[in-house]
C-alpha cells in the first residue's frame, strides 16, 4: 500500500460489527455509507455471532460469520483474515473497538485493513490527556487510582457524579463509591483491561467523525446529539463543517499518528462553548450514516482515497427511523427463551461477541505482553473444540488447516455458510451490569485482577496504626479508642474556623458516645448535641454541661421528664412545636436560651424539617415560634443538617444557604435577627480542608441575618472529628480461593464494623514487631458471619497474610463505634432478660 492506500480500486469491501439495534454497531452503518455512494461495491458483512441484527440486510452482497470469540483459536483468526482479504481489490473497515485492536497488534499496518496501526492507538487511550493538548482542548477531572479510598474522595468531590469507563470500552454512571466499585469490576470482568474514574461534564454532547488514510485527514464532520436515546445513543443531530482551525490541529494529530481509517472525538460543549474531550474511538461512529444522507460520507471517502470536496453544502440534520425488514433465511432467528418474569431478553449491542473477546485477555493491560498460552488457546477447555480442530454449524470437526479454507471459501458462497456461536455471550456480565449493586454485590464471574506493582504506595490511614501497641494475647475482636487522634482533629477544626465569627464546636453524643471521648471533648470545650434526654444525660455525667447543650432529632424529649434544660433546642415539626406548647401548659418545666426549628431542605427530599420555602408552613412557625420564645424569654435560631458526605462540598453549601436563606423572612415576621444558626455536621473525615470554604460561601450566600445579626454559628461535625478515632483489631481465620485470587475471614464481623459497606476503612496488618498498612491489590476481607454482605474491605494485597495474623481496621470511630453491636456470639442478654 502506498502513502494513500491501496494501489488497486476497491472491489470488495469486508465491514465487521453488524448489530443494528436500540444500541448498534457501526457497520451497518458504514455499509449503508457505501452503498449510497457506490451502488455496484460488493460490501459483505462480517461478524461473529449470527444474532446481529444487521446481517439480515438486503444491501449486503454477502455474510461471513466467523467463531465466537469465546471459542475462537487466536492464531486460526489470524489466518482466517489474512486470507479474507487475499483479493488485491478487498479492504476492511473494522468497527468493533477491541478487534480494532486486536487486528493492529497482531497483523500491524496491513495494506487491507482501514484501521489505525497500534502506534496510533496509543494515543487513544482513556482519558486522551495527550491528544486533548494537541487538539487545544479541555479534559474531564479523573482518577486512575482505583483503590476504594482513591474512589470514594473523587465522587464526593464530583458534584455531578462519575462514569467508570473501561480502558478499551463502556462507560457506566456512578454516584457513590459503592456503585462505582461494582461497575469497575464488572467493566473489568466484560472487556478487559483497567479502568478509571471520570467526572462528569455538564453540557450538550457532540462529535467530530474523522477518516484518513496513512496520516492525510480525507473528511471530517461536527455533529451537535440533537436527540439520544435512553443510553445516551444519537438518534437525532445537527450536522456542521468543522471550522478550519479545529479541523488543522485534528490533521496535525493524525498525520502524527499516521492514522488510516475512522474515528470519532466525542466531545462536550458547555454552554458557553468550550469544548471537552470525553474519549477517542478507534473506528467510525453508529450514526456516521446520519452524516453521509447529510452530504458528508466518511466511509465513502475511506474507501474511494478521495478528500472532501471543499465547496459542499451539508444537510443541517439527520434523524433515524425503526425499519422492519425479513429474516435472512440462511441465518433464520433465534428462539425467544423463557425467562423469569416473563420478560424477552433485550437486544443490545452485544451480539458480535465482544465481551467474550474481552474475557479472553487477548488485550492485557496497557504495556502487557500475550502469553504463548493467550496466543495458542482459548481460556476455557470446556467451552471450545479440542486443540487443532474447529466446529461449524453443522457439527463436523475438520482439522486447522481444513478450517482455514472453509471459512474463505465462506465469502464465495456468501450467506449460504455461516458459523454459528456455540455459547451465548456472557449472560453473567449482563445480569451483573444491569445489576449495578454495592461493594458487597460484585458478581463472581472470573477475572484477572490487574498485577500489583511491588512498589505500590500502602492505602492511606492517617496514622492510626502507630498508635497500636503489639495485640498481645488479648481475645479478637477487640475495638481500641485512639483519643489522640480525636484531640489533634479537633485543634484542627478549631485552626479552621479561627476568625471566620462566633463559632460553637459541639460533640455529637451520638455519633461517639465512648465516656473517654465524652470527657475529652468536655476538655476541650466542646459542648453536647444530643438527640434524646438519655444522651443529654450521658453527657453530662461525663463532664458536659447541659446549659451548653443542643437537643435536635424528631424525639429529643424521650424518655419523658418532668424538667429539661439546655442551651437550644430545634424542633423538627410545626407539630412539635404546637405538642411543646401544650406540655408547657401540663407543667413541664423547660430552660433554653435558644427555641429554634430544623428547616428541611428545598432542593432535597428528607424525612426531617420544616418546609419554610412554603408559605402557609412559613406563617405557622412563625406565629409558633414567637409564642414559645416570649413564654420562655429566649431568642431564635434554624439548624440545618444534611449530610455533607453524601452530598459533597459544593452542593452541601448552596443546599445550606438556600435552607438558611429562610432567616430572613422569619426575622421580618419574628421582629428581630436570629440568635443561633446551627449548620449541623455529617462532613465526610477527608474533607476538613474543605470546610472553611463552605462556611465562607455559607455566611457569603445566605441570609442578610448572618451577616448583620452576627448570629452564634453552631456546628456539629459528628464524624468528621470521631471517625479516626478507634480501631478494630481482629484475627484471620482462613483462607479461601476466589476468581480475584485469594481473599480471607476474619473473626470481626458486621456488628464490630456496622460502616464497613458505607466507607473505606484502612488496613494494617502485625508483622510481628510493627503494623505495617496494606497495600491496594484484587482481594477482599469477609466478616466471621453468614451474611452476603459481611465484607469488610475489598481491593487490597492480602499476599503477605497468613492465617493467623492480627489485622487492624482503622477509621471505626464514629458510627461504627456507637452503633457496634453484638452478633454471632449467641448471647443477646438484655432480651433475654440477664
Amino acid at each position: 500500500m502506498g502513502p494513500s492506500g491501496p494501489a488497486t480500486a476497491v472491489g470488495t469491501v469486508f465491514v465487521s460489527g453488524m448489530h443494528s439495534g436500540p444500541n448498534p454497531s457501526p457497520g451497518l452503518s458504514v455499509a449503508r455509507s457505501l452503498r449510497l455512494a457506490q451502488p455496484d461495491l460488493r460490501i459483505v458483512g462480517l461478524d461473529y455471532s449470527r444474532e446481529s441484527s444487521g446481517l439480515h440486510s438486503a444491501l449486503l452482497d454477502d455474510l461471513v460469520c466467523l467463531p465466537a470469540w469465546r471459542e475462537a483459536h487466536l492464531a486460526t483468526w489470524i489466518e482466517q483474515m489474512d486470507r479474507l482479504l487475499e483479493p488485491e481489490d478487498a479492504v476492511l473497515i473494522p468497527c468493533l473497538d477491541l478487534e480494532v485492536r486486536l487486528l493492529a497488534r497482531e497483523l500491524g499496518s496491513h495494506s487491507r485493513i482501514l484501521g489505525p496501526p497500534k502506534s496510533a492507538l496509543e494515543l487513544v487511550g482513556k482519558p486522551p490527556v495527550e491528544a486533548a493538548e494537541l487538539l487545544g482542548l479541555r479534559t474531564p477531572e479523573y482518577e486512575t487510582d482505583t483503590s476504594w479510598q482513591a474512589v470514594d474522595m473523587f465522587i464526593r468531590r464530583s458534584p455531578h457524579g462519575v462514569w467508570v469507563k473501561g480502558q478499551h470500552y463502556d462507560a457506566h454512571r456512578a454516584h457513590t463509591a459503592g456503585d462505582a466499585l461494582s461497575l469497575g469490576d464488572v467493566v473489568q470482568r466484560t472487556w478487559g483491561g483497567n479502568w478509571h474514574l471520570e467526572a462528569h461534564v455538564a453540557g450538550q454532547e457532540c462529535s467530530i467523525a474523522f477518516c484518513a488514510l496513512d496520516g492525510r485527514l480525507l473528511d471530517a464532520v461536527f455533529i451537535s446529539k440533537a436527540m439520544v436515546t435512553t443510553e445516551g445513543k444519537t438518534w437525532a443531530g445537527e450536522v456542521a463543517e468543522l471550522d478550519a482551525a479545529m479541523r488543522d490541529r485534528l490533521a496535525g494529530l493524525l498525520a502524527d499518528a499516521r492514522w488510516t481509517g475512522g474515528g470519532e472525538l466525542e466531545l462536550i460543549r458547555s454552554w458557553s462553548g468550550e469544548l471537552t474531550l470525553m474519549e477517542i474511538n478507534p473506528r467510525l461512529p453508529a450514526w456516521i450514516h446520519g452524516a453521509s444522507v447529510c452530504g458528508a460520507n466518511l466511509p465513502a471517502a475511506l474507501v474511494t482515497r478521495e478528500p472532501a470536496d471543499p465547496a459542499r453544502r451539508l444537510t443541517p440534520g439527520f434523524t433515524r427511523v425503526v425499519e422492519e425488514i425479513p429474516v435472512h433465511p440462511a441465518l433464520g432467528i433465534t428462539p425467544i427463551a423463557w425467562v423469569a418474569g416473563g420478560i424477552s431478553r433485550p437486544g443490545d449491542k452485544r451480539h458480535s461477541g465482544m465481551p467474550s473477546l474481552g474475557q479472553r485477555r487477548l488485550l492485557p493491560h496497557e504495556g502487557a505482553e500475550l502469553t504463548e498460552a493467550q496466543l495458542e488457546s482459548p481460556p476455557n477447555p470446556g467451552l471450545t473444540p479440542s486443540p487443532g480442530t474447529s466446529a461449524h454449524v453443522d457439527g463436523t470437526v475438520a482439522s486447522e488447516a481444513e478450517a482455514v479454507a472453509r471459512e474463505a471459501e465462506a465469502v464465495v458462497r456468501g450467506a449460504e455458510t455461516v458459523v454459528s456461536e456455540a455459547e451465548a455471550v456472557v449472560r453473567e456480565a449482563e445480569s451483573a451490569g444491569r445489576a449495578g449493586g454495592s461493594v458487597a454485590g460484585a458478581s463472581a464471574v472470573p477475572v484477572a485482577e490487574a498485577p500489583v506493582p511491588a512498589d505500590a504506595p500502602a492505602v492511606r490511614t492517617g496514622g492510626f496504626e502507630k498508635l497500636l501497641g503489639p495485640p498481645g494475647n488479648a481475645a479478637t475482636p477487640y475495638r481500641q479508642i485512639l483519643l489522640p487522634l480525636f484531640t489533634e482533629r479537633v485543634r484542627a477544626l478549631r485552626q479552621e474556623v479561627e476568625g471566620i465569627g462566633r463559632v460553637l464546636l459541639a460533640h455529637s453524643v451520638k455519633t461517639c458516645p465512648q465516656p473517654a471521648v465524652l470527657r475529652e471533648a468536655a476538655r476541650l470545650g466542646l459542648a453536647a448535641e444530643a438527640i434524646s434526654l438519655a444522651e443529654l444525660d450521658a453527657a453530662a455525667r461525663y463532664g458536659m454541661a447541659a446549659e451548653r447543650a443542643i437537643l435536635n432529632g424528631p424525639a429529643k424529649w424521650w424518655p419523658a421528664t418532668d424538667r429539661v434544660r439546655c442551651f437550644a433546642f430545634f424542633a423538627d415539626s410545626v407539630a412539635e412545636l404546637s405538642t411543646l406548647q401544650a406540655q408547657l401548659d401540663s407543667g413541664f418545666q423547660l430552660e433554653a436560651e435558644v427555641v429554634g426549628v430544623r428547616v428541611a431542605p428545598a432542593g432535597l427530599v428528607s424525612r426531617f424539617g420544616v418546609p419554610l420555602h412554603e408559605r402557609d408552613s412559613m406563617a405557622e412557625t412563625a406565629r409558633l415560634l414567637r409564642t414559645l420564645a416570649d413564654r420562655l424569654g429566649a431568642g431564635w435560631g434554624l439548624h440545618f443538617h444534611y449530610a455533607q458526605s453524601t452530598l459533597g462540598a459544593p452542593r452541601w453549601q448552596r443546599e445550606c444557604a438556600t435552607a438558611l436563606s429562610a432567616a430572613d423572612p422569619l426575622a421580618d415576621q419574628l421582629g428581630g435577627p436570629p440568635a443561633v444558626l446551627d449548620i449541623g455536621g455529617g462532613w465526610h473525615v477527608d474533607d476538613l480542608p474543605c470546610l472553611r470554604t463552605s462556611l465562607e460561601y455559607v455566611l457569603a450566600h445566605g441570609p442578610d441575618a448572618a451577616r448583620d445579626g452576627d448570629p452564634l454559628l453552631v456546628m456539629e461535625p459528628g464524624k468528621l472529628l470521631t471517625q479516626p478515632s478507634a480501631a478494630v483489631v481482629t484475627q484471620v481465620l482462613a483462607h479461601r480461593g476466589s476468581h480475584r485470587g485469594e481473599d480471607i475471614v476474619v473473626d470481626a464481623a458486621e456488628g464490630d464494623m456496622p460502616e464497613a459497606p458505607f466507607h473505606p476503612h484502612p488496613v494494617a496488618r502485625f508483622d510481628g514487631s510493627r503494623w505495617v498498612p496494606l497495600r491496594p491489590g484484587g482481594s477482599w476481607i469477609f466478616g466471621r458471619s453468614c451474611m452476603e454482605h459481611d465484607v469488610l474491605s475489598v481491593r487490597l494485597d492480602l499476599s503477605d497474610v497468613r492465617d493467623g495474623d492480627y489485622l487492624a481496621f482503622g477509621m471505626c470511630g464514629g458510627y461504627d463505634t456507637s452503633m457496634a453491636y453484638d452478633f454471632g456470639r449467641g448471647t443477646a442478654p438484655r432480651e433475654l432478660g440477664r
